[in-house]
């Protein structure tokens, strides 16, 4: 069985679904100082994206920041689009705790993961409750719900090396009554 969306677009990110799983394994060669060549492997598209999947729901679902350093290298890049670029773990980690301290009852869903090279991309509907200050915005307890696009960069030891995190901030901002859209009329 293949479910849909309402688009009509397969929804291949959900358990279930029938879906030709293609694990692409990277080999690599390496000269010894010898001169020798020996192969050896990089891990899978597979296990990268269960990294990527783990990293989200051990961090945010699990609302646990500091969690984030098992899952980084120490030079993690970390691009937030109109927030900036951060780099740096010990940099990281207080963003992360300050996002996710100002949100209770976390759940991070990912409907749909496409990974490529060392490259996972994952479609996320984040909901949680506003229960801290949350970029500016004083506590509200009001429920919010934003989709998300993450794209991570994780390296032949399984780490994640850079994150490009595309938060839907308007819709954020506008469900703690900070913002008004002009089409939410």
């Amino acid at each position: 069985m293949n479910h849909q969306h309402a688009t009509g677009v397969a929804n291949y990110g959900v358990l279930g679904c029938d879906r030709p799983w293609v694990d692409v394994t990277i080999a690599v060669d390496i000269v010894d100082k010898k001169g020798q060549t020996t192969m050896t492997e990089a891990i899978t598209t597979t296990r990268r994206e269960a990294i990527a999947r783990q990293y989200v729901a051990e961090v945010f679902t699990g609302g646990n920041a500091e969690r984030a350093r098992d899952f980084f290298t120490a030079d993690i890049a970390w691009h937030g689009g109109a927030l900036g670029t951060v780099e740096g773990v010990d940099n990281i980690v207080p963003v992360l705790g300050g996002f996710i301290g100002a949100l209770s009852d976390i759940q991070a869903t990912v409907q749909d993961a496409i990974a490529s090279d060392d490259l996972v991309a994952l479609r996320l509907v984040v909901t949680a409750t506003h229960t801290g200050n949350l970029l500016g915005v004083a506590a509200t307890g009001r429920p919010v719900r934003w989709d998300a696009v993450d794209i991570y960069r994780v390296t032949d030891e399984g780490k994640i090396s850079e994150q490009w995190a595309f938060e839907d901030l308007a819709a954020i901002l506008s469900q703690v009554g900070a913002i008004t859209l002009p089409w939410a009329g």
